[in-house]
């Protein structure tokens, strides 16, 4: 199995804010202690908490940390690729391919909230879904297209490449691959291109069944966040079955891989992971998802074939999502026979640990993967 970690973000809270030191130390230690990835988020606008206050680019944290480690991959989950422009974005992830010597695991993701998406990009406003998933999948085709470092064009709903009517009027003769006779541009290329060849891996942060298999289909892999064990497996049905229908050459281009996100909490005794696991996850969850939607919410996070007992809808939020196992919490031997089970029931390959919780201090933290990577991590290698 894969096991990777995200970068330990405050939700709720910018005090201290940008935490280069705790999120270089942590991508240092996880390293050392035998991690093999680091994931990190793209958020912006948390003034009022309503966010979580990650590196507003994941690009430039992971280059920071690139200079610091050597053997960790460095991924984002995701970059909000509608807030970008796609050939930046294309070359800011090259570079970075380079900085950390082929580490580069490419995240994208449509956008976390719509005042965000909004004030960057209006066409890719996440209440015209449609649209927004759109701009998604073209924003990425001309990133593929920029990174193979041949001359392309591009004709889309959203971009245009290379931009009508511009002239070289030098006096060389034009090198007919970008230009036409008359000097007119028709064509341009990119540089630098990844040093992964023929591209990095690229990652879908998505949870529905149909956003897995729109995956499948384009050869992105996916890393689901937000639903039960069964409701993962459902989504990675959904994605292998529309994986396995590709041709070959279809299924060359990349994907075929999965990945799931966790609240993972490691102590001594199950009384003291409890004690710091319950009020972590009320608090991340309280904040996310208040209770007006209650039902909503946690309706979402279940496979179709799941229903909402009593029980579930007057819990806490924390023995939901361990009723659910999102939040894996305990001992190291009940962490290990609760990965084991993921893994024998669902066919988990790739876990990814979620550190996105205010009421969690950095000692607390580092404690728990000490004792991950000590007691835990052995009987998955």
């Amino acid at each position: 199995m894969r096991i990777d970690s995200g970068l330990h973000a405050h939700a709720g809270s910018i005090e201290g804010y940008p935490n280069l030191a705790e999120w270089v130390d942590q991508a240092a230690f996880c390293e050392e202690a035998g991690f093999d990835g680091m994931w990190s988020a793209e958020h912006h606008f948390f003034w009022d908490g309503w966010s979580t206050p990650t590196p507003t680019n994941g690009l430039m944290i992971e280059a920071h940390i690139a200079a610091r480690t050597s053997r960790i991959r460095l991924g984002q989950c995701g970059n909000a690729i509608n807030d970008w422009h796609p050939i930046r974005l294309a070359e800011d992830a090259a570079m970075l391919d380079h900085l950390s010597g082929g580490r580069l695991d490419f995240g994208i993701m449509r956008g976390l909230n719509n005042r965000v998406a909004g004030n960057f990009h209006p066409d890719a406003d996440r209440r015209d879904l449609a649209r927004a998933n759109a701009r998604m999948w073209e924003s990425l085709e001309v990133v593929r297209k920029a990174w193979t470092g041949k001359p392309f064009t591009h004709e889309g709903q959203f971009f245009q490449f290379p931009y009508r009517g511009w002239v070289d009027e030098s006096e060389a003769a034009p090198d007919p691959d970008y230009y036409t006779s008359d000097g007119e541009m028709i064509a341009l290329a990119v540089q630098p291109t990844p040093l992964q060849q023929p591209n990095p891996p690229v990652w879908l942060m998505a949870d529905s069944p149909g956003s897995h298999a729109e995956a499948a289909r384009r050869g992105v892999n996916v890393m689901a966040w937000g639903r039960s064990a069964r409701g993962a497996r459902e989504s990675w049905d959904a994605y292998y079955a529309a994986y396995r229908a590709l041709d070959p050459a279809q299924r060359a281009a990349g994907g075929g891989r999965v990945a799931l996100m966790r609240f993972v909490y490691v102590a001594e005794t199950m009384a003291e992971a409890e004690r710091v696991g319950r009020p972590a996850i009320n608090e991340l969850l309280g904040h996310m998802g208040p209770s007006k939607n209650l039902a909503w919410g946690r309706r979402g996070m279940i496979a179709s074939d799941e229903t909402l007992s009593d029980d579930d809808l007057s819990s806490d939020w924390f023995d939901y999502l361990r009723k659910i196992e999102w939040a894996i919490v305990g001992t190291p031997a009940h962490v290990t026979e609760k990965l084991q089970k993921l893994e024998a029931e669902i066919g988990l390959e790739h876990l990814v640990q979620y550190w996105s919780v205010a009421a969690l201090t950095q000692r607390e933290l580092r404690r728990s993967q000490e004792l991950f990577a000590e007691h835990v991590l052995p009987n998955f290698r």
